[in-house]
């Protein structure tokens, strides 16, 4: 009777469902924005960097390593995160993790002396 209910609830979706418009898998308008932004950013900073150094060669690599770098680290997967998203949750979280030191007294665990105190 219960897996009766259970497999009446069940929903079937469309594959490929998606809930904005991409351009390929992962890409939409906003990771194009951000890497055309990042682009500029990067020509503009091998501008400078090839009026000093006077190596072209350097220059467009930097330029093209930064750009791929921008577009495969805002290009979404199947879960909708990207590599600069979960870098971002993984700051947040340690910003945000708690450590305690414990030191073993009598066969239990206690707060150290200075961390009871506060």
């Amino acid at each position: 009777m219960e897996d009766e209910k259970i497999e009446s609830y069940k929903l079937d979706f469309p594959a490929n469902v998606k809930t904005r418009f991409e351009l390929y898998n992962g890409i939409g308008i906003k990771e194009i924005i951000v890497t055309v932004v990042a682009g500029i950013v990067s020509v503009i900073l091998a501008l400078f960097i090839n009026s000093i150094i006077n190596n072209t060669f350097i220059c467009i690599l930097m330029v093209f390593v930064i750009t791929a770098g921008t577009l495969l680290g805002n290009m979404k997967d199947k879960g909708n995160q990207c590599i600069f998203g979960t870098i971002k949750n993984m700051f947040k979280f340690m910003k945000n993790q708690k450590y305690f030191k414990y030191q073993r007294k009598e066969r239990c665990y206690a707060l150290i002396q200075k961390d009871i105190r506060k």
